[in-house]
């Protein structure tokens, strides 16, 4: 199985023209050391920068990245530099693979340092990461037209690392849209990224990836449902599997209509989450409860082992947040994200309200529909 889907993907990397991209990968947490580990094992020159000074000696000690699951082999990185600057520059694709609640910060570093011809992609944007990440160009005067900023829907794998240096990965989704935020690039960003992903697939905008964000779902509404089974026995279940169980589903179903209502407000129509499990891993059943527990990508993913992670401490603020401003703006209630959102700031004391992605940081407050879509097909700077 391992070798079959190897020589797919080797295939499609075969057949797709032009030279090879150069990457960087920014982060080292699960999906940075798969998305470099990917890179490595199929050939492609990768380096990888993480803040943890720790980590990147690791790194550096080991070489590469040891991959094992669904592909398998040893990833040679190129370079391996805890400088920032020097990490990214002359690397055709920076792939930032962080916490949403690092876009910030990484946004802050790129704007000093992105050089004409780079291409930036958020893996994944959430809601609203890639126009948060143009607003900071824009805000700085440094939005250039051979400057691709891009988001993709959600992150192409499901992995978890073993170690400093090694990573499993469980599945490889069939297919993740991807857009740049202004869209008449999208072309020319799928022309480059396909050469090494051919599972990235175009859609219309930004505003479709953002709104198409399945993590507001998964991630904090499981989480905060299962609270007391995470702390009692510190996630010793499997997360999807067990974690999602039918009264549980039914909560994710009315956050996805949420999501879905917003879509239509603004003209977009997205696939609802039983629908996205079936485009993205082949899931059937009547509904939600039934896709989960036929999707085999999710067998033996286990549960975190505390509450205090990046499920709630990034989704909530940069996924719910969001996707609330985002309803406000445009006349749709959401209740239910509302309530998850508050039961957040009370379980973690903390006010997500405040720390979390809005409007305002995506730089469309004050713009009505019309001219976020000008902005967002590049029309307007």
């Amino acid at each position: 199985m391992v070798d079959k889907l190897r020589d797919e993907i080797m295939e499609k990397i075969k057949h797709a023209a032009g030279n090879k991209p150069s990457f960087c990968v920014i982060g080292a947490g699960n999906g940075g050391l798969a998305m470099a580990g990917y890179l490595a094992v199929y050939g492609f020159s990768v380096n990888i920068w993480t803040r943890d000074r720790e980590k990147m000696e690791a790194l550096a000690n080991a070489g590469g990245i040891e991959v094992e699951g669904k592909i398998e082999g040893f990833g040679e990185l190129n370079k391996i530099d805890p400088d920032f600057q020097k990490s990214i520059e002359d690397v055709d694709i920076i792939m930032v693979v962080v916490p949403a609640n690092g876009h910030r910060e990484i946004g802050e570093k790129l704007v000093k340092y992105v050089k004409p011809g780079q291409t930036i992609v958020l893996n994944p944007g959430r809601t609203g990461g890639a126009l948060e990440l143009y607003n900071l160009f824009r805000k700085q005067g440094k939005v250039r037209e051979d400057i691709i900023f891009a988001e993709a829907q959600t992150f192409l794998f499901v992995a978890r690392k073993l170690g400093v240096h090694k990573v499993r990965i469980f599945d490889i989704k069939r297919s993740v849209p991807v857009s740049a935020v202004r869209s008449y690039k999208n072309p020319e960003l799928i022309k480059k990224l396909r050469m090494a992903f051919p599972q990235f697939t175009p859609t219309s905008d930004v505003l479709h990836t953002s709104l198409g964000n399945v993590a507001l779902m998964f991630h904090p509404g499981v989480m905060l449902l299962n609270t007391g089974w995470v702390e009692s026995n510190h996630g010793n279940f499997e997360y999807y599997l067990e974690g999602i169980s039918p009264g549980v589903a039914k909560v994710l179903e009315r956050v996805d209509k949420e999501r879905i209502k917003i879509a239509e407000a603004v003209g977009i129509r997205v696939p609802s989450l039983k629908d996205w499990l079936y485009f993205s891993y082949g899931s059937t059943g009547l509904d939600l409860y039934e896709s989960v527990q036929t999707t085999l990508a999710y067998k033996g993913v286990m549960a975190p082992s505390t509450i205090h992670h990046r499920y709630i401490l990034e989704d909530v603020p940069m996924s719910l947040v969001p996707m609330s401003s985002l309803g406000k703006k445009f006349g749709v209630e959401t209740k239910c994200i509302d309530s998850l959102i508050n039961i957040a700031c009370y379980q973690q004391e903390r006010d997500f309200w405040s720390e979390g992605r809005t409007v305002d940081h995506m730089g469309i407050k004050n713009f009505d529909l019309k001219t976020i879509k000008r902005l967002m097909a590049g029309e307007i700077v």
